[in-house]
């Protein structure tokens, strides 16, 4: 008997996406990534609160009486993409929040500190651009090239204040919603 070629081997197939260590940002969807040259700016996300899980299929089969399966069809399912962006930075506050009245800068000082700012709605707002991952080695980017993401605030107890970010990945005008990117040796 001849002896069965396997044509890619295991070795071949390492390329793992170990871990998110890196959001990028940019305001713009449908980005091109041949050419793309800036972006917006990193998204400081809390440690392990990165998830992007595209939607498990729900699989439905027609069956006969008598027990023979006849047709199958799929039903896609829902993604469950999120973050949790750390900082309240007016650059990153305007993203987020919807941005009410005029900025604010108080007359009297609080501990020797002159103090201003901005107010915001805290209801859900709606942002477009593009995301960007970078792994912890680096050797891979995953991009998420048109994506719509709803924000709230949270300000847990004992821990810092962040952005919640619903993410909703859309296909790009290739027809892609996701693009998956590998460092060359």
């Amino acid at each position: 008997m001849a002896e069965i070629t396997i044509t890619t081997g295991i070795e071949d197939l390492q390329k793992v996406f170990d871990k998110v260590k890196r959001v990028y940002y940019h305001t713009e969807q449908n980005i091109d990534l041949a050419t793309l040259t800036t972006l917006a700016m990193e998204l400081p996300i809390l440690e392990d609160q990165f998830n992007y899980d595209s939607g498990a299929a729900s699989v439905s089969s027609i069956k006969l009486t008598t027990g023979q399966k006849w047709a199958g069809y799929v039903t896609a399912g829902d993604p469950d993409c999120s973050m949790q962006v750390a900082s309240l930075a007016s650059s990153l506050s305007d993203i987020f929040l919807n941005q009410k009245g005029t900025a604010v800068t108080m007359t009297g000082t609080i501990g020797g500190k002159t103090i201003t700012g901005q107010g915001y709605s805290t209801e859900t707002k709606k942002v477009l651009g593009s995301l960007i991952l970078a792994s912890e080695d680096g050797t891979q980017l995953i991009a998420l090239p048109n994506v719509e993401m709803y924000s709230n605030m949270v300000i847990p107890s004992g821990s810092p204040a962040y952005f919640n970010v619903q993410i909703l990945p859309k296909a790009n005008t290739d027809g892609a919603d996701i693009i998956l990117l590998n460092g060359a040796a």
